[in-house]
This record gives structure tokens, sequence and C-alpha cells, in this order.
């Protein structure tokens, strides 16, 4: 007699075939306060480079989080704004925002305010919540703020630049994730010690053709696909999936008739898109005005710690 894998088919749930329970991606680090200790999470990561493309390192798209109140659905859907290309969602956005009502004002910032997100890979160099992760590479999730604390590495106001994505004089990067209401924080988070190169195995590589070999070998039987991560274009279902929400969100119908006329004015794709490009900086912005930047999910400002020097990786994590 064959298992039934916990689930009672003479006493279905129907929450579950409502919706269903989502599957979580294998090869995505997700820390999170959470899972961390008396609810912080700690763990030491080093950001590496994309071996079968170098130029696409850290894929950067910008999404919304769509609510519909009518079916309850909740999901993340990718703005075509990341690719330069007519967004109902932004129209929508800026069309709420430019009211005189207050109430549409609101909803502009609640419901159609986009985000970005960040992918790359990232080494897990010692993570006590989750020890089997150590030394595997994965893709790794960020937002705007640690974002800002690579770029400031990258081009520092003062001191020398540094790569934290070069496998030989990159830092190690301290995940210090905290709750303030009910999202993590990443202001905590840091770059920390000195440069320092990659380990495979816990040995430090070199640079030597025999290690660059090795780690080029490593990357490639390592690194998950991050391709999957990056913009995608909407389909037929998408498109109206998202239209459908629109109309169950926005009060004044008129407006949204609107405002899917004017997506699909002179459009050849069946998400109703402008196929020509934008400048990056027009993207997401009224005309003749700059579009507030969107904040990270309710990011609150705290204290930094200095790094002190440290000997170790076991140092690094307890001045954390």
């Amino acid at each position: 007699m064959s298992e039934t894998n916990n689930l009672d088919i003479f006493n279905l749930s129907t929450e579950s075939l409502i919706n269903p329970p989502k599957k979580k991606s294998a090869d995505l680090y997700q820390p999170s306060a959470d899972k961390g200790k008396d609810g912080i999470y700690k763990a030491l990561i080093r950001f590496l480079p994309n071996v079968r493309n170098a130029e696409k390192s850290k894929i950067m798209k910008y999404y919304v989080w769509m609510v519909d109140p009518v079916t309850n659905e909740s999901y993340s859907v990718d703005c075509p704004s990341t690719v330069g290309k007519k967004s109902i969602l932004k129209d929508t956005y800026w069309k709420l925002k430019n009211s005189a009502s207050a109430r549409d004002q609101e909803l502009a910032q609640e419901k159609f305010s986009r985000n970005e997100s960040y992918y790359s890979f990232v080494q897990i160099v010692k993570d006590p919540n989750e020890p089997d992760l150590e030394g595997k590479v994965m893709v790794f999730k960020f937002g705007s703020k640690i974002n800002q604390k690579i770029e400031k590495l990258l081009k520092p106001e003062f001191g020398a630049p540094i790569n934290p994505y070069d496998v030989f004089e990159g830092k190690l990067f301290a995940l210090h994730i905290v709750k303030k209401q009910k999202w993590n924080n990443y202001d905590l988070c840091e770059f920390v010690g000195e440069r320092t190169p990659m380990e495979i195995e816990k040995v430090a590589m070199t640079k030597t053709k025999e290690d660059m070999a090795k780690i080029v070998d490593f990357l490639k039987d390592q690194s998950p696909d991050l391709e999957k991560y990056e913009y995608r274009e909407w389909d037929q279902a998408m498109h109206d999936k998202v239209v459908q929400s629109i109309r169950n969100i926005v009060p004044d119908q008129k407006l949204v008739e609107q405002l899917i006329g004017a997506a699909a004015e002179g459009s050849t794709h069946a998400g109703g898109f402008d196929a020509k490009p934008k400048k990056k900086e027009e993207l997401f912005e009224e005309p003749k005005k700059k579009a507030e930047p969107a904040a990270e999910a309710h990011q609150e400002e705290a204290p930094k710690k200095a790094p002190g020097k440290v000997s170790s990786i076991d140092d690094l994590y307890e001045n954390l």
C-alpha cells in the first residue's frame, strides 16, 4: 500500500487547493530575522562574479507587489520599465499620484509603488543558522539598502575603491538582519575585514594559473542558474491578470479604461507595451519631474558599528 505523504484523501483541505503551498527555490539564499537567534540573523557571505557572463554578475529589475482585493491573491510582477518599455503599472501609479484626491494618492503609494530587487551569486562563508549551507554558492536576492553598500564600496567618497566581486581582492559581507515592525531591516549589514581571496574547501586561492583554473571550474560547477531571475516579458495570461487586478483595485473604472486603452495604443505586444526603449533616468518618471525613489520595504535608519581589525573569519563573525 502506497503512503499518502500526509495528505488525507478522505478529508481534503480546501485551503491547500485554493492556495497551494509555494515551492521554495533550492538555489536561493534567504536569510531572515525570523530564522536567526533571538530575532537576529548573523552570517558572513562573499559576493562572487557570474562565471558564465561577468557583465551580469549583478542583475537588477523593478517589480510591483500586487494584491487583488477581490480574489485575495497576492503576487509579484516584473515591471516592464526595467527594460525601458511602456508600463501600465507605471501609468497607473502616476495617474493616481497626480490626482487631486488624497485617497488616490495613497492608493498609488500603497498598491502601485515599484520596488527594485537585485540578484547575485554569493558564497556562504559562515552561517550558524544554516551550517549545511557553508561553502556553497547560492543566489542572493537583496534590495536597495544592500546595493547602496556595494556601490559605496565601488565608488567611495574617500579612499581606494574595492570590488566586492573580485575573487582575490574582495571583502566579506556581514549580514546582521533584524526586524523593524514586520520587515527585515538591513541597516547593520556591512563589508568587514581586509581584502581577502575566496576559499575553496577552506583553502585560500592564489593568483596562480592552477588556482585560477580551479576557481573557474568551481564556479561553473557550483553556480546555479542566475538568468531565471532576470526580467521576464509578460505573456497574455500575466497581462490579463494584471489588468484585472487594476480593475479590482482602482475604484474609478473610467480611469482604468483610459489606462488600458493607452497601454494598448500602438502596441504590437500582447501585453500592450511600447517596444521603444527609454533612457534609464526616464523610467518611472513623471514628465518634468523626478520620481520619488522607492524605499526598500519600510527600512529604518539604525546606528552602524565601526568594524575593528580582525584576524580570522571566526573573529569577524564574533564582532558582528
